[in-house]
């Protein structure tokens, strides 16, 4: 398989998730109940998308499923808001990605490299 609009689904699931941190810790007022639901599915299925898409994805599915796990979790165990939520679970992305996945997940095909004096894009 190969990129998404020109990404790799890794990039996508990243740049979603951080996009609905965002919009949920500032100013769009989600209920915490269905912030907590949304986040949960788009990290599940995501997660999903990128194990299909790389080569050893199981790593990428299962930090989807953390991911989700915490989501719910900070709804239905802590009875957080929706601005903590954003933050906490915003930030177990952040680390998950930083520190779990992007080391251990390989692309299908290895990347480009540009000989001296040409870029290739």
């Amino acid at each position: 398989m190969g990129k998404v609009f020109g990404r790799e689904p890794a990039a996508w699931l990243a740049a979603v998730g951080a996009l609905w941190q965002l919009l949920s810790a500032f100013g769009l007022g989600f209920d915490p109940q269905l912030q907590s639901i949304v986040t949960a599915i788009v990290a599940a299925v995501l997660g999903v998308i990128v194990a299909v898409q790389v080569g050893d994805g199981i790593i990428a599915a299962l930090n989807g499923l953390v991911v989700a796990g915490v989501s719910l979790t900070s709804y239905f165990a802590f009875e957080w808001d929706s601005e903590t939520q954003a933050k906490v679970v915003g930030a177990v992305m952040l680390l998950i990605a930083w520190f779990v996945t992007r080391p251990n997940v390989a692309a299908p095909q290895p990347p480009e490299v540009s000989p001296p004096g040409r870029l290739v894009a």
